[in-house]
């Protein structure tokens, strides 16, 4: 397809379009595009739940602690499934299922050496 000259329809610039839909040069177009989300529905699901129920849940019931026996760190902890979530996907928010644990337990538990 031959290229056809236009201008650009937001800032006047000449450019060149291979389509007849093609109205605004890339600059335009980048600068009026939304930006896409990096993040899946489930994941901003699973966040609002962790923020708003998981976390509140979790401090009153059991301390800002993890749960892990003789460990007391309060500082990076992240919320574990003790059922796992793939097995038990029907578990996946319920919070009876959830527990703190800090960095350094979650990754021993998720290797399989906990």
């Amino acid at each position: 397809m031959v290229p056809v000259e236009r201008i650009c329809k937001v800032c006047g610039k000449r450019i060149k379009v291979y389509s007849t839909i093609q109205n605004k040069c890339r600059d335009c177009t980048l600068k009026n595009a939304k930006p896409i989300p990096q993040r899946g529905k489930q994941a901003r699901m699973w966040a609002t739940f962790r923020d708003k129920v998981a976390i509140p849940y979790l401090d009153k019931k059991f301390g800002h602690v993890c749960s892990v026996k003789g460990c007391s760190a309060t500082t990076n902890l992240d919320i574990d499934h003790v059922k796992n979530r793939g097995s038990h996907s029907h578990l996946r928010y319920d919070v009876k299922n959830l527990a703190y644990l800090c960095r350094y337990h979650h990754r021993l538990k998720t290797d399989n050496k906990l």
